[in-house]
């Protein structure tokens, strides 16, 4: 049996390290490719509508605040629907807390 110091096997060693490392290299590439190029929430400076922000709440079930031509609605996204909760006015505080704050505002004074 040949000690851990032979040089065939030393070099051996160091090939297949090196082609790891390529290959590992080459898969985070190609991630950050695919990532940037599949990207849902990745808006155009010329779309029309933009997802401002997501929070999710539970498994399968999130609140979505959206921009469509300036006017912001706040969404509720289940397993297979979408729900407008709330169209909010333009003067709109800028933090999603006080967003989704001000939308429960609007929506208790609507139903009263």
């Amino acid at each position: 049996m040949t000690a851990p110091s032979d040089p065939s096997l030393l070099s051996a060693g160091f090939r297949m390290l090196w082609g790891l490392l390529v290959v590992l290299g080459v898969l985070l590439i190609l991630y950050a490719l695919m990532r940037r190029k599949l990207s849902f929430v990745k808006a155009n400076a010329s779309s029309r509508i933009k997802i401002i922000e997501i929070r999710h709440i539970m498994p399968k079930k999130s609140i979505c605040l959206v921009a469509v031509d300036g006017q912001e609605f706040l969404l509720g996204m289940g397993n297979e629907t979408i729900s407008l909760l709330s169209a909010l006015k333009n003067d709109s505080p800028s933090s999603f807390n006080e967003t989704l704050t001000s939308a429960s505002i609007q929506r208790d004074e609507s139903q009263n």
